[in-house]
């Protein structure tokens, strides 16, 4: 199990998959935290311990959101953002999170891959 704190930018649907796939999910809007800038929802998921997702590629940037302090960034990279697509990826993500740590990593999921930053090295 994996707490996430999903941005506003996404549908109920990524909460009911994630949730059903027995993940512990927090609503930036049900926080009251509609509206807020990217530093504070960073600030706030930091602070509860939670992976960040989001469809806001703005928290791809390493330099201005530096995943490594973080229980991790998800960004959700698609190229169109259909509900359908949403959940497909959402149900990748589910399964993503209970096999690849995320701690301290940027995940970016698109319709196809996952990209980590930093990638795990062979020691």
């Amino acid at each position: 199990m994996v707490a996430v704190k999903l941005d506003e930018n996404l549908p109920d649907a990524v909460a009911d998959v994630l949730g059903a796939a027995g993940h512990d999910v927090a609503l930036v809007r049900d926080q009251g935290l509609a509206g807020s800038d990217d530093s504070r929802l960073l600030e706030v998921a930091v602070a509860e311990g939670r992976v960040l997702v989001t469809l806001d590629l703005d928290f791809g940037d390493i330099l201005r959101h530096p995943p490594a302090q973080t229980a991790g960034i998800v960004v959700l990279r698609l190229h169109s953002q259909t509900l359908s697509l949403i959940r497909r990826c959402a149900i990748a993500l589910a399964r993503l999170l209970d096999l690849e740590p995320v701690v301290g990593r940027l995940w970016v999921l698109d319709e196809t891959r996952l990209r980590v930053w930093p990638s795990a090295r062979p020691g």
